[in-house]
This record gives structure tokens, C-alpha cells and sequence, in this order.
């Protein structure tokens, strides 16, 4: 793969949200003396805070997916559809699973965060084979709905995996979409931690309620393999299942955390307040569930490494409004200790979400 030599190139990796802001800034401002290439998989956005929506039924997908394609011709960018193999951050090279090399001067990482099947794998044997992964989003969106039309036949166990807030927000879609007309019930495997222990009291006390009123089984206990008719169970028990979804949660891609930036201990990509790799500050990284106002900072940062001028800095700290969609146009939001819940609470939602997206 060639680009102009004569002119700076930045790429963004993946179609997160902060890029693809980026992306909207170059549609408005044009992209003044640099090449620009946008490298994701599948020519789509998909929302994460509005999936457990479509889940549920109170989305279509067209409504939680946004198609690249127009962003993409408007701002002027070139688009190739690949998968990342390996990224050199020191020789500023990306190699494709098309087997082309893309060179960068500026790299911008904002892309799905992903599950590692083989580990996963090693953890849960027959998982691979057997479960629904809810990553990448793309995959499971199109798998989706021939659940639904499984469950219009006759009533299913499900199984949801996994213990974070979006693990809990998917169960309670999944039991609103099922439920009719046979009764489809669903549990949540939810490992050996408490519940939601990382929550504010206010929150975790309501969707600990909310699971209760709508008969999903929570299960204090970790999933060590799947034969595609049971779970087995950390602590010997076998739980019936016809459909296991993988909701674990995801991480930082292989190829990112193999490409020599530096990291903590535990693996995290060490990122300064500018959202640079400190290691390689032609790289930025936008951090996982980065708030929106992420994506301004970071497309004023990424002009400035190209052409020079003052960083910005981004928004730190935990993001304190949480909201949680429970199914049946029920949400909960929780500002510090404070947390409210109902119709009108997922109404602002929705429009918070579509206004957002």
C-alpha cells in the first residue's frame, strides 16, 4: 500500500467514536496538507450504549448502526477494510491481515475492544464452538436475531456471562426480548465477586432490584466450559443452556499490546493527558469507555502533532452519570450516591443516547 511521501499521513485505527469525530472535523475543515486513512473491519459504527436497546427491541438496527460511508467520502479520508496483524510502533508501520503494510507519521487507536478467543478458550473449553460473543458487535448483531426466532419457536435457557454493568444490562435485554410468547428465562453467570461491587450503592442496590422483578437467576459463580447443552460450573454445578452469550469484558487487542508501547504490570497502555502513548508520542490511544468530550480533545491533538500548536488536555477520572437500560422502556441513572429510576429516566436516555450517537 502507497501513500503521498511528500506529505504527512495519519491514521486512525478503528471506527470508535472519538475517530470518527475526527473524522467530522475533517469533513468541516477539510484535511489542509495530509493524507488520512481510516483502517477498520467492517464499515460500520455500532453504539455501545444503544445495543442493549436493539437487544431489547426498542431499536432497530439501523437506528444503533451508523454506515461509514458517508462520513468517509464527506471528510475525504481513504477507507480500507482490514483487520490490524501487527503494529511497529518504532519502525511507525502497520501490518494488515491483507497482508499490506501501512506507514503513519501519526497513528490515532480507537478501536473495539476485543475478547482474545483463545484464552478465552483455555478458560471456558467449548466456548468457541458453543457460545454467542458478544464481540466484535458487528458478528453479534447479525447473529441476534436468529436467537429471537429460536425463542418464537419454543422456550429457552439462557445464559449470560459475565459480571460488569454491560454483562447485567444485556441479561435484562435479553429477558425483555425472550419473554414472549413462551417464557424464555434467563440466568447471569456473574462470576465469584459481588454484583456490581465496583457501583455506587444507590445503582447497584436498584438493578439488583430489577433483576429480582424480572426473574433472571444470578449465579455468584464462574463458567470453566460450555458442550452446547450445559455450563459448567466453577463450583461443580451444571446449568442447563441452549443459548450461552459471551459477555465478558473485553480488552486491549494483542496487536496493540505486542506493539512495544509502554504498559503497566498489569498490561494497561501507559497514556498521558494528551491521550499519547508515552512511550511513542506519535500514537495516541483513546482509553475505553472515554467520555464523549474525548473526541474534540482528541482531533485537536492529532493537528497539532501533524502541524504543530498546543495540546489539549483530555478529560479525566471515572465517569460519574451512569445510566442503565433495563428493559421495557425502564432505565436507572446514578450520579454519585444518588440514583432515580423509571419511564422518564430512559426517555432522557434515549434522546441523550441518539444525540450523542
Amino acid at each position: 500500500m502507497t501513500v503521498n511521501s511528500s506529505r504527512k499521513h495519519l491514521v486512525l485505527l478503528g471506527a470508535g467514536r472519538a475517530n470518527l469525530h475526527v473524522l467530522k472535523g475533517l469533513a468541516r475543515q477539510g484535511s489542509a496538507d495530509m493524507n488520512v486513512t481510516l483502517v477498520a473491519p467492517q464499515p460500520y459504527y455500532i453504539d455501545p450504549a444503544m445495543l442493549p436497546g436493539y437487544v431489547a427491541g426498542d431499536y432497530a438496527l439501523d437506528e444503533v448502526r451508523i454506515a461509514l460511508d458517508p462520513l468517509v467520502e464527506a471528510s475525504g479520508v481513504t477507507y480500507v477494510a482490514a483487520h490490524v496483524h501487527s503494529l511497529d510502533a518504532t519502525g511507525r508501520r502497520i501490518q494488515l491481515t491483507s497482508g499490506d503494510a501501512l506507514p503513519y507519521d501519526v497513528l490515532s487507536v480507537d478501536a473495539e475492544p476485543t475478547l482474545e478467543r483463545e484464552a478465552v478458550e483455555h478458560a471456558m473449553p467449548g466456548a468457541r464452538r458453543n457460545a454467542l460473543f458478544v464481540h466484535p458487535y458487528e458478528a453479534f448483531v447479525q447473529l441476534w436475531p436468529q436467537l429471537q426466532a429460536l425463542a418464537q419457536e419454543r422456550a429457552l435457557q439462557v445464559a449470560v456471562i459475565g459480571g460488569d454493568l454491560a454483562a447485567v444490562e444485556l441479561a435484562m435485554a435479553v429477558a425483555q426480548a425472550l419473554n414472549s410468547p413462551h417464557g424464555s428465562r434467563v440466568s447471569l453467570i456473574a462470576g465469584d465477586a459481588p454484583l456490581l461491587a465496583d457501583q455506587p450503592a444507590g445503582l447497584q442496590r436498584r438493578v439488583l432490584s430489577r433483576l429480582k422483578a424480572m426473574h433472571i437467576t444470578v449465579l455468584q459463580d464462574r463458567c470453566v466450559g460450555l458442550d452446547g447443552q450445559a455450563v459448567e460450573l466453577a463450583s461443580g454445578a451444571t446449568l442447563l443452556c441452549d443459548a450461552p452469550l459471551l459477555a465478558l469484558i473485553a480488552g486491549t487487542p494483542a496487536w496493540l499490546t505486542q506493539a512495544g508501547l509502554q504498559a503497566h504490570e498489569a498490561g494497561e497502555l501507559v497514556v498521558n493527558e494528551r491521550l499519547q502513548s508515552e512511550s511513542h508520542r506519535q500514537v495516541f490511544v483513546v482509553p475505553p469507555h472515554a467520555p464523549p468530550e474525548t473526541g474534540p480533545v482528541l482531533e485537536a491533538n492529532l493537528r497539532t502533532a501533524m502541524g504543530g500548536g498546543n495540546f489539549k488536555k483530555a478529560p479525566v477520572g471515572p465517569v460519574r452519570l451512569r445510566t442503565v437500560s433495563c428493559g421495557d422502556g425502564h432505565a436507572i441513572a446514578a450520579w454519585g450516591f444518588l440514583a432515580i429510576e423509571g419511564r422518564e429516566v430512559w426517555n432522557w436516555k434515549d434522546r441523550r443516547d441518539r444525540r450523542q450517537l
